[in-house]
Parts: structure tokens; C-alpha cells; sequence
């Protein structure tokens, strides 16, 4: 086995291990250049093993399947992100909206049975979950259910959310970029999104590392319309500054 071969085996061995990679950590264990590295990546990244990042590497995203598939899948980054958010930003007498997402469902899970505010959901799921909660007052929007997604959506579910003030919205993120903002893949589901934002005094956006750095066709809103960033895996400080820039304070867990 040729040497390219041997690094390209270790680094996607990392990468599975951890989630994500960094060039300096690369060079460093393997002994190589920094050049070597980032070609290493660009070669792995056209095979779809890695998708490139600011200062390293993460794995390509895995979000083309079906909710359920979506929601089964065993990610303990998506776990530790909601239930931090979960058990450390949501008061117990809070009123929050409840977007949609595999992870935002976590969080729906993870409240503490001490809340008793209200949760305002788009995911039936998620109302499901909280049904027997024990002390959370929960409210279902309505609307058409989007699938794919499982989330309630179109003009109605939108003229539903303007009749709420909340605390809180705990937004499942498609995709969010420092300088693009956040972004999403339907549009009924962007202006269900920036309903929530607006109608929030405060906007939390829960995000998976392979969220980071990308984006879809539809804007939801500009990154600096976010409050905090709360994501998983350690990320460089560099990586990470360019959405402390734009005001966000980001939580790494």
C-alpha cells in the first residue's frame, strides 16, 4: 500500500472517529507538509469521503434520507448538543417555539421535567414526545405536513405563528454560513422559519457540524439575526471566529 494510500486510510479513519479533522493535527500526526494534507483532502473530498472546511475537515453530510431514517440514526454529537440546550437555555417557565430537525426532536426529548412553560411545535413528532411531559403546556400549529422534512408548513401554519410572542426559538438549522446566513431547501419552510425569528426574542440555532459552512436556495435570515450557535466537536478558534464576527456567540459541546 503506497503511502498516499496509508494517509488517506488514517485520516478517514479519524474523521470517523471524531467527526472532524484539522490540517496542523494531520501534518503534525503523519508527519507530512500542510500541502500534502490539503491535497490529501481535495483528492477525498472528490471521492465524497470528506466535505472540506476552513483549517480542516468534516464528514460529508447525511441528510438525503427520510425523516424517520434521519431520526433513527444513532449521532451522539446531535444527542449532546440537545440535550445541553435542552437542560441550559431553556427556563422553566419559558415559552419557545420548537422548529423542526432530527435534533430539535432531541430537545423536545431532553426537556427537564421541571419545565413548565409552553412549547410551540412544528414537528408532530416532537408534540408527540411531549405529550407526556409532565408539566409542559404544548401547543401544534397546523398546517400541510411537509414529509420529508415532518414539519407543518405553508401560509396558514405562518399566519398561526404572528399570533405568538415567544421566549425562545430553538431553530433547526439546514445550513448556516457566516457571511450567507441561514439557509434552507423548501420554501415554505423558510417562512415558517423567519414567522419564528421574528416572533422571538431570542433565537437559538442548533447545528451539527456538517451544517456549518454551506448553504441551500432559500435564506431564512442573516446570520447576525441568531443570538447563539450551539454546535458539537471542537472547531479551530479561526474556523469559528468568522461567525463571532458577525455577533453570534457560538457554544462548542
Amino acid at each position: 500500500m503506497s503511502s498516499v494510500e496509508n494517509r488517506h486510510r488514517e485520516i478517514t479513519s479519524l474523521l470517523k472517529q471524531y467527526g472532524t479533522v484539522h490540517i496542523h493535527d494531520l501534518a503534525e500526526r503523519l508527519h507530512t507538509s500542510l500541502d500534502t494534507i490539503r491535497r490529501d483532502l481535495r483528492q477525498l473530498e472528490q471521492q465524497g469521503d470528506l466535505r472540506r472546511i476552513h483549517g480542516g475537515a468534516i464528514l460529508p453530510a447525511t441528510g438525503d434520507g427520510s425523516y424517520q431514517e434521519r431520526s433513527q440514526e444513532i449521532r451522539p454529537e446531535r444527542t449532546t448538543i440537545a440535550r445541553y440546550v435542552a437542560q441550559n437555555h431553556i427556563p422553566d417557565d419559558a415559552i419557545v417555539f420548537l422548529d423542526s430537525g432530527t435534533t430539535v426532536l432531541e430537545v423536545a426529548r431532553n426537556l427537564k421535567p421541571s419545565f413548565h412553560g409552553s412549547a410551540i411545535v412544528l414537528n408532530p413528532a416532537a408534540a408527540v414526545i411531549l405529550a407526556d411531559h409532565p408539566n409542559a403546556n404544548v401547543i401544534m400549529v397546523g398546517g400541510k405536513i411537509l414529509k420529508k422534512e415532518m414539519v407543518v408548513s405553508g401560509a396558514g401554519t405562518v399566519d398561526e405563528i404572528r399570533h405568538y410572542h415567544a421566549d425562545i426559538c430553538i431553530l433547526g438549522t439546514c445550513a448556516i454560513h457566516p457571511e450567507l446566513g441561514v439557509s434552507t431547501q423548501n420554501i415554505d419552510e423558510k417562512a415558517s422559519k423567519s414567522a419564528m425569528i421574528a416572533q422571538s426574542s431570542d433565537v437559538i440555532a442548533i447545528a451539527t457540524v456538517d451544517k456549518l459552512e454551506t448553504r441551500m436556495p432559500y435564506k431564512v435570515c442573516d446570520t447576525n439575526a441568531v443570538s447563539r450557535l450551539v454546535t458539537g466537536r471542537k472547531l479551530s478558534e479561526s474556523y469559528l471566529s468568522n461567525y463571532r464576527n458577525q455577533g453570534l456567540e457560538v457554544i462548542q459541546i
